[in-house]
């Protein structure tokens, strides 16, 4: 019984061997270590985007296991991406101060890998616009005619008033589709796709100091600004950092309420 026990251990353990020689790699990958439950795994990913998983059942003892199938649809739950928002001069608006103008988006992120040269990503989440004055004396006011911006005296009566910052905000609910075409390492990634976003909110905002004391004044409105909006998208990935630009198509402002001219935003992502 004992001899049939034995035989049957060395057996299994020839078989297991081949098994492990047939499904090693000599892709070069990204090892990421685990623990939870002071339990240890380590999870190594290649570049034909298979994985390998290694897990410690006794101290110093390993078992190996390598996949052959890699899933198609990739999910991550949130992502951030910071920038600035412009828009053109001498369009009748006054002229933004690109640092302060923040753009920033969290957002649940999908991916399709169609093929290893193309992945097509989409997006779903929120953005926020923000255009600060590169004049802080100017006020946006909404009036039954339309956004106008003024001097501040007009808007408070405060003697000693020092202006600080001046600006109006928006929030989207965005969609985002891209078409991404990259390296089969996907250490260079070009992308080209649209977007289309509904407004959520609104509201102007205008700072000032009065003997060191500092005010803030705001118009909780949509300031005219478009209910949709709606543009394109361009990104050029390296390595785990993205860079990306936004082009909206439609006004900012809602018809003959403000002046004519298109935002656009660019920033980066880290992946």
């Amino acid at each position: 019984m004992r001899k049939i026990n034995f035989l049957a251990i060395a057996l299994l353990f020839l078989v297991g061997k081949g098994f492990a020689q047939t499904t090693e790699t000599e892709q070069e990958g990204k090892t990421k270590a685990y623990t939870m439950f002071g339990k240890s795994w380590t999870v190594t990913k290649y570049e034909d985007g298979t994985k390998s998983y290694e897990w410690e059942i006794d101290e110093n003892d390993y078992t190996n296991y390598h996949s052959t199938k890699s899933s198609k649809f990739h999910y991550n739950f949130l992502e951030s991406e910071v920038g600035i928002n412009i828009y053109p001069v001498d369009k009748g608006a006054p002229k933004v101060k690109p640092w302060g103008s923040w753009y920033v988006a969290l957002q649940s992120v999908g991916t399709w890998k169609a093929s290893k040269n193309f992945h097509l990503r989409s997006s779903l989440g929120v953005s926020w616009y923000n255009f600060k004055f590169e004049d802080p004396s100017l006020v946006a006011v909404k009036t039954p005619a339309g956004i106008d911006f003024v001097d501040y005296t007009e808007v408070i009566d405060v003697p000693g008033a020092d202006p600080t910052k001046s600006k109006i905000s928006a929030s989207y609910a965005t969609l985002t589709i891209i078409p991404t075409l990259r390296t089969n390492n996907g250490n260079f990634r070009f992308g080209a796709g649209g977007y289309a976003g509904y407004r959520l909110g609104g509201r102007g905002k205008f700072v000032y100091d009065v003997d060191g004391d500092k005010r803030k004044d705001y118009t909780k409105s949509n300031m005219y600004i478009e209910n949709f909006r709606y543009g394109l998208r361009g990104e050029i990935g390296i390595g785990d950092v993205t860079l990306f630009f936004n082009y909206d198509m439609n006004n900012l402002f809602q018809e003959a309420k403000g002046p004519e001219l298109q935002a656009m935003s660019f920033g980066l992502r880290v992946d």
